[in-house]
């Protein structure tokens, strides 16, 4: 105010906007009558009783609900899906706000949350970080390798976070090394991402080629709340799967076809105890595929691996902690430039081994899929199978396998993944130490790498439990452990 009056004390009073301006009034009851957001008027006085006031407001909230009869209320809701519009279930869904609420969501991605009051505001936040290995594969780091070098390049914001493992809002040759490390079982987790983001579906990139300038939201925040809302949906972004192969619910699976095979030549051999042997892989027909991976698996009881011999493949292709019980993991793909000549008979990589019993080395030497899945990709982006012509009529490819559920020990929830040959009807049953069922899963899956879904809830129990996968003349079974 111009006119002031520099003695005295400066005292202050409130009150509504509208209402009788009292200089001694120094508070304000607010009941259930009032606004959500309250208009009020704060005053200074001078000491001869001068005054102004600046308007403000407060937010009055009813964190006692004492008001709730003939309060009004209303509703968060919408669906987590992938890219391609696919309902992703077991997010956990937060609510935050005036209101605390959490939920996970079913097979079709649906999140809610009910009878909220409203003029308040909300956040809702979706978290998942399991199974970091889901839908990644060699095929992405080719696919990543394209885009690096600019011959082929993503086709979407969505891919390109995914692409950006080690969360640097870059995508470069770094993301390729950690999720190679991912793929060979080096690694069990990334370092610097989760295993899933989340993007607001209505949320429009300023510049597609560079999703993450400005940086992209991963909440959806509801300013006043006044009725129903019923489309806050997100995308969510698979880290490392380039190609959308995630499963995303317990009722999808990979349902790519396979196109052939891709063999690696190796020479059969007679192995005699104690004496070394360098066992070389070739491939005819390298130069028609993009890439390949699997696991190798030899029987420790019979051999040992002493060194492994780098050709072709390089040790980055590579993941040896798992080799004394038999698996090495490799994962390799050729130059994205395409220029590289490979002859017949280069070697890839070689394997020394001490024989520690005789044997055959057709015996002893397989392709599994117990770690990494084996398969290999033509220069038509076809999925092949991988395997072993030892020369002699015999050809070692994957089989039937039935995998450790991951995690394990667990206490929300697991995956169990299996390896078929061919299509087939498959039947999962699940039982404790007497042998009683406690959950049976039948349903047709396709040639190849597979998973099954499984949260405690679904259970209802916990402790030591089986697992047995049938499908049609194969038959495994497992044990896993469910935490209180």
């Amino acid at each position: 105010s111009p006119m002031t009056d520099c003695t005295g004390e400066v005292k202050y009073s409130i009150n509504r906007v509208g209402e009788e301006v009292d200089a001694d009034q120094t508070g304000i009851t607010l009941t259930c009558d009032d606004d959500a957001s309250l208009l009020i008027e704060i005053w200074a006085w001078d000491g001869l009783g001068n005054g102004d006031f600046c308007e403000t407001y407060v937010l009055v909230q009813d964190n006692m609900v004492n008001c709730e009869e003939g309060s009004a209320t209303g509703s968060i809701a919408g669906m987590v899906t992938n890219e391609d519009l696919t309902g992703l279930a077991d997010v956990d869904v937060a609510l935050s706000g005036s209101d605390f609420q959490n939920m996970s969501t079913p097979d079709d991605g649906h999140y809610g949350f009910y009878e909220l009051a409203t003029g308040f505001d909300y956040t809702v936040t979706p978290h998942l970080d399991v199974s970091p290995l889901n839908g990644v594969s060699t095929f992405d780091l080719v696919l990543m390798s394209k885009h690096i070098l600019g011959t082929q390049l993503l086709d979407s914001p969505y891919k390109m976070i995914a692409a950006d493992v080690n969360n640097s809002k870059t995508i470069t040759t770094l993301d390729a090394i950690q999720l190679r490390r991912l793929v060979l079982n080096i690694d069990v987790k990334f370092t610097n991402n989760t295993s899933w983001r989340f993007v607001p579906r209505d949320y429009r990139f300023p510049d597609p080629s560079k999703p993450w300038s400005p940086a992209f939201p991963e909440v959806i925040n509801i300013n006043n709340l006044q009725g129903d809302l019923a489309d806050e949906d997100f995308i969510g972004v698979k880290i490392g799967d380039l190609n959308l192969s995630a499963e995303v619910n317990g009722l999808t699976a990979e349902t790519r076809n396979i196109a052939g095979q891709f063999l690696f030549d190796v020479e059969e051999q007679e192995l005699q105890a104690g004496e070394t042997y360098r066992i070389d892989f070739r491939a005819d027909d390298l130069a028609r595929i993009q890439g390949y991976q699997m696991t190798l698996q030899l029987d420790p009881a019979i051999v040992e691996v002493t060194d492994l011999q780098y050709g072709i493949a390089q040790a980055v292709n590579f993941g040896t902690r798992s080799v004394r019980e038999g698996f090495i993991t490799t994962s390799w793909n050729a130059p994205a430039e395409g220029n590289a000549i490979y002859q017949p008979d280069e070697v890839i990589f070689s394997l020394d081994l001490h024989a520690k019993q005789p044997a055959n080395l057709s015996d002893i030497l397989k392709v599994s899929s117990r770690i990494t899945v084996a398969e290999a990709y033509d220069q038509e982006d076809q999925l092949l199978d991988v395997g072993i012509d030892f020369g002699t009529g015999m050809i070692a490819a994957s089989g039937f396998e039935l995998f450790q559920n991951v995690p394990n020990p667990f206490r929300e929830g697991t995956t169990i993944g299996f390896y078929l040959p061919e299509d087939s009807e498959v039947s999962l049953r699940i039982y404790d130490v007497s042998g009683r069922t406690i959950k049976l899963i039948r349903g047709e899956f396709a040639r190849g790498s597979n998973q099954i879904s499984l949260t405690k809830a679904e259970l209802g129990a916990a402790g030591m439990l089986y697992y047995t996968l049938t499908a049609g003349e194969h038959m495994a079974s497992r044990k896993m452990m469910v935490m209180e």
